[in-house]
């Protein structure tokens, strides 16, 4: 038989699964952004763009009906448990590094390929791996 689980374990769950969620939908906006960007993937960027707000809400239905099972009292209790807390820095330090050092890469990948929308392309790779790598940090710290 299973066992029942705590009020927040399950908390915790929902909150992987959000992440989770988050990290999807955040990297299929950055992909989207950067196909829309560039000359090779005009179409596909399109067709993502399209497709996203369907994806978007969908997740977002599942998520809303997923948080009304999880009690108010254990979801405060687990954001403001230490180690969650710890593990946000965590997080929030490698997201700032991760951007910091893609920067001098892409200036220079960016430059060499003489891209006509630089900045722009620059700019959305960069708050991808960003968020990115702040997300992908908090889902391994995290209990």
């Amino acid at each position: 038989m299973a066992e029942q689980a705590s009020p927040i374990e399950a908390a915790v769950r929902m909150s992987h699964r959000h992440l989770m969620a988050a990290l999807m939908i955040v990297s299929m906006l950055g992909l989207a952004a950067v196909l829309s960007l560039t000359t090779a993937g005009g179409d596909a960027g399109k067709t993502l763009w399209t497709v996203l707000p369907v994806v978007i809400a969908l997740t977002a239905a599942s998520l809303q009906r997923m948080y009304k099972k999880v009690d108010t009292r254990a979801m405060k209790a687990m954001r403001n448990d230490e180690l969650r807390q710890a593990s946000l820095s965590r997080a929030w330090r490698n997201g700032f590094f991760a951007v910091l050092g893609v920067q001098p890469l892409l200036a220079l990948g960016l430059a060499w390929s003489g891209s006509a929308q630089g900045i722009a392309l620059m700019a959305a790779v960069t708050v991808t791996i960003g968020t990115g790598v702040a997300l992908t940090t908090l889902q391994w710290y995290d209990r």
